[in-house]
Parts: structure tokens; C-alpha cells; sequence
């Protein structure tokens, strides 16, 4: 993965064509916080699609199908993995 993306706010809430032109197929979204309420508007950003597991709980959600929930840990290893990390 070249790039992970995380996001902790709904996409409505960024300038999303900004955001959208960033991404390309080869990278990787990961959504945290607020970001878990809005998976639907995020899913076809990029081809790898993640969500923090302990995030949906605390909301009382579940994961999109499109998106894999992770552990913390590994949230570290796809950051180690990445070749570069942007926080929104």
C-alpha cells in the first residue's frame, strides 16, 4: 500500500473532491471516530478499507461489508506497512 488514509470525521464534514483527488487505487482508508457513521460515503474511495473495531462497539455499529475491522495492533502494522500515512 502506498499511502494509508485515516479519517476521524464524517467525509460530509471534508472538502471532499479535495480529498477524493488524493486517493488512488493503490492506497489504503481506515476510519476511526466519527468516521464509523459514515462508511457508506467513504467505501468506494479505495480498494483497501478498513475500520477500528473498538470504534464501531463504541457506537454501536456494525462494519460495512465493504470495509474489514481491525484491532489497534493491527492498525499499527498496516501503518508500519504503508509507505506514508495522512490523517484527516
Amino acid at each position: 500500500m502506498n499511502t494509508l488514509h485515516i479519517f476521524s470525521k464524517p467525509l460530509s464534514t471534508l472538502n471532499s473532491i479535495a480529498v477524493t483527488s488524493l486517493i488512488s487505487e493503490t492506497d489504503g482508508i481506515l476510519l476511526m471516530g466519527e468516521a464509523c457513521f459514515d462508511q457508506a460515503s467513504y467505501q468506494n474511495l479505495a480498494s483497501k478499507q478498513y475500520v477500528l473495531s473498538h470504534c464501531l462497539v463504541a457506537r454501536g455499529i456494525t462494519a460495512h461489508p465493504s470495509f474489514s475491522s481491525i484491532s489497534d495492533v493491527e492498525w499499527v502494522n498496516l501503518i508500519d506497512n504503508a509507505k506514508k500515512s495522512i490523517t484527516w
